[in-house]
């Protein structure tokens, strides 16, 4: 990320006093749900089956991962059944479920205490599901958003009530509570019953048979309770009445919101030396219609739209949760036309919402690159490895990655983000996979879809065929999508007249996803796999370093002198003071188990097959 480093050049035009409105109101950023661990605790888990060491041990294992990488701020608690009455007697034995854990944040005391209880854990009993089920659901309260996963290794033996019944019970009540089940080692008798719970509740299934896939599968499904698509940056209202009391911003990420089908614009101080960079993500809590549309463009105010320094716009192929565009002013100050004053104009034009729509969270991301950002320090994030490599869930918190493969499962409606650092010269292919089971209930839009942003973020062409997803409508096992490879080029440079979007060197975004799938898949648990290839030499150059703020509410800084991702925050995390409360921890475990309020609601999905996005690069004629 950028040092603390005095810019002279920038001085008076990116002042601190020249900043947005200090205190807008901004959209809400929902609140993570409440979750309920139940887990099951009798005798069957003593089976020394799951990989070399007892069901209990792997749970034990796969709970403490949880623990430990469980937010601050997400309300967690514990359930278990069969823990206490070793007996042979029915009506005690199947009274035997306890909370051992209140729902609380998990702060450091409730961390240690939840730790502990683990750690003495035993497993001797009976296994009343259905009651505890309904226990957990009391446990939980009846208000706000709530979740209940389940993990069990086999059938209820104490029913009535049966489990399903229960779930039913407590659908029928109205109340904003999912349950996921995780069926651990299950036999195929015991299957059904567990499904059936995870359905009639709107909620996922999913089969582990060892430490691993169970640890993989439980942080996937706690996820979906913690985190949407986190919107972030420092509040600004923009005008939604032109350009003439726009506020002005300064480089940074801010965040504002779409209403009613308006317009937003706000002012900019930009030298003819220097480069603008605007990029604007438009975040819903669910699916756009096919055809939205949201563009950015930047230019002197004049009397009509400003235009002159740059356009570009990026067009929904329905289902998709979020729409990026961004662009950048060509380099050199004969190939632009002079703002008075130096003062501009940016505009984000919103063919997203109409007339009484809910307000939708827009993120604007605004950098400076001239002379006095060449030498700027910045901080290449470290890539990372092994069960730290899980994608984040938004460009912000994208997790960095290198060459290499890289594995995690994902539940189907997620859509992860990993970066990736790449230099002019150097040339990019992305191999993803996914492994469909064989009951799988695919449409026949159903594909696995990758899609790569640039450092502008904007969506490029995945392959030469452009095609927007492998479709698999039918087919099961591995399916892989390819994109590139693509060579990594300057927006001036002769060899990016056909670029593909591939024309601007810095942090690229890689997105994977089921698009369009049937809602009876949405929280199926698949294994995916990533390969990033990195080939070719990088060019030397003084191509552009974008300075986007101090205190930008974003990841860390581009690689070396052709870098065109962001400059991060200063606490090295993409987050800072003048963050919102969801961009401080996106390095953290909270970004590492950052999932979609309930699957349906995050649903990122570039479906549409047909249907290509329309997009306009560089900058538009005056």
């Amino acid at each position: 990320m950028l040092a603390a480093v005095s810019l002279p050049l920038l001085g008076a035009l990116l002042s601190p006093a020249a900043t947005a409105s200090a205190s807008p109101a901004a959209p809400e950023v929902p609140e993570p749900a409440r979750i309920k661990l139940v887990l099951d605790l009798s005798g069957s888990m003593n089976e020394n089956d799951a990989g070399g060491q007892t069901r209990l041990a792997a749970a034990k294992q796969a709970v403490t991962r949880i623990i430990d990488t469980a937010p601050e701020q997400a309300p967690l608690g514990m359930r278990v059944y069969g823990a206490t009455y070793p007996g042979q007697d029915k009506k005690q034995g199947c009274a035997d479920t306890q909370q051992v854990l209140p729902v609380t944040p998990m702060d450091r005391a409730a961390r240690a205490d939840a730790k502990k209880q683990v750690a003495g854990f035993k497993a001797v009993g009976f296994t009343p599901i259905g009651v505890s089920l309904r226990e957990a659901a009391q446990d939980l309260g009846t208000s706000g958003k709530r979740r209940i996963v389940l993990v069990s290794d086999g059938d209820d033996t104490c029913a009535p009530p049966q489990p399903c019944e229960v779930a039913r019970e407590l659908k029928a009540q109205g109340i904003d509570l999912a349950v996921d089940v995780i069926g651990f080692r299950t036999p195929s008798s015991a299957r059904a019953q567990l499904k059936c719970i995870a359905d009639v509740t709107d909620g996922s299934y999913a089969d582990a048979d060892d430490a691993d896939s169970l640890m993989a599968n439980l942080g996937t499904l706690f996820r979906k309770g913690w985190r949407t698509y986190r919107a972030t940056g420092k509040p600004v209202d923009g005008s939604l009445n032109g350009c003439q009391d726009a506020p002005l911003v300064t480089p940074g990420q801010y965040l504002d919101k779409f209403t009613g089908g308006r317009d937003l614009y706000y002012k900019v101080k930009k030298r003819p030396d220097q480069r603008l960079q605007v990029s604007a993500t438009a975040v819903a809590e669910v699916g756009y219609s096919r055809g939205s549309i949201i563009s950015v463009a930047a230019g002197p105010a004049g009397d009509g739209e400003p235009r002159a320094w740059l356009r570009e716009f990026d067009q929904s192929m329905g289902w998709a949760n979020i729409i990026s565009a961004g662009g950048r002013s060509k380099p050199g100050a004969g190939n632009e036309e002079p703002a008075p004053n130096d003062v501009g104009c940016i505009l984000v034009e919103n063919e997203v919402t109409r007339s009484g729509d809910e307000p939708m969270p827009v993120e604007l991301l605004v950098g400076i690159a001239d002379k006095t950002t060449q030498g700027a320090g910045a901080r290449t994030p470290e890539p990372r490895t092994g069960a730290d490599v899980e994608g984040g869930f938004s460009f912000n918190s994208a997790t960095p990655i290198g060459p290499g493969t890289h594995r995690q499962s994902i539940a189907v409606g997620e859509a992860p983000f990993w970066r990736v650092e790449l230099k002019a010269g150097q040339e990019l292919t992305v191999k993803a996979g996914v492994d469909i089971p064989e009951d799988f209930p695919g449409s026949v839009t159903t594909g696995w879809g990758v899609t790569v942003y640039n450092a502008q973020r904007t969506s490029t062409q995945c392959n030469e065929d452009n095609d927007v997803t492998e479709l698999f409508a039918g087919r099961t096992g591995h399916i892989e999508r390819v994109c590139g490879p693509w060579e990594i080029t300057e927006q001036d440079d002769a060899k990016s007249g056909d670029s593909k979007g591939y024309d601007v060197p810095g942090t690229y975004y890689i997105q994977a996803q089921i698009a369009e799938p049937d809602d009876k898949a949405k929280g199926i648990v698949v294994p995916i796999s990533l390969t990033v290839d990195v080939s070719g030499t990088a060019r030397s150059g003084d191509g552009p370093v974008f300075f986007f703020g101090d205190s930008a509410a974003q990841g860390t800084a581009p690689s070396g002198a052709h870098g065109a991702g962001e400059q991060g925050g200063t606490d090295g995390k993409g987050g800072t003071d003048d963050t919102t409360a969801a961009a401080k921890d996106d390095d953290s475990p909270w970004g590492e188990l950052a999932m979609p309020i309930g699957i349906g609601a995050g649903v990122l999905l570039l479906g549409g097959i047909t249907f290509y996005a329309l997009r306009r690069r560089g900058a538009a004629a005056s």
